[in-house]
């Protein structure tokens, strides 16, 4: 089993980076996964070797007892913007749903907004960013 999982030791080690966006860290956690796994006595997939990667990559923050979002996510979220009246009028115009999201995204993160409505960060993100564009290509 563990003859298997040496085999893709390069894609362990860049996946390892880029949970944890430091090379050296990243060859440890994946010496670490391999260890941890070698004390399984059942078959590893590669999704599971994975989730020992970042599980162990975890434990690594919890012994240093200093979390960070940035150690997790690499993504920026969109700031909130003001709206004026040419914007208003063409609010007015588009779907219900996205007239909702965009007003409430005047005064909210994107993430707040799909919190609060228990929706998906990503369907909330893609409706805003659609008439955003929709704006930009009605002002040129």
């Amino acid at each position: 089993m563990l003859d298997e999982l040496c085999k893709k030791d390069t894609q362990w080690r860049i996946i390892a980076l880029k949970i944890c966006k430091d090379k050296l860290l990243a060859d440890d956690l994946v010496q670490e996964a391999y260890l941890k796994a070698y004390k399984i006595n059942k078959e590893i997939n590669d999704f599971y070797f994975c989730m020992i990667i970042k599980n162990t990559f975890l434990d690594y923050l919890k012994q240093k007892k200093t979390v960070s979002i940035e150690n997790f996510y690499n993504f920026t979220t969109p700031e909130p913007f003001e709206l004026d009246d040419n914007q208003l009028k063409i609010i007015k115009e588009c779907y219900w749903v996205a007239r909702d999201l965009l007003l409430m995204n005047e005064d909210k993160s994107i993430r707040n907004i799909a919190k609060e409505l228990n929706v998906n960060y990503q369907f909330v993100y893609r409706i805003i960013k659609a008439e955003k564009l929709k704006w930009q290509n009605q002002e040129a």
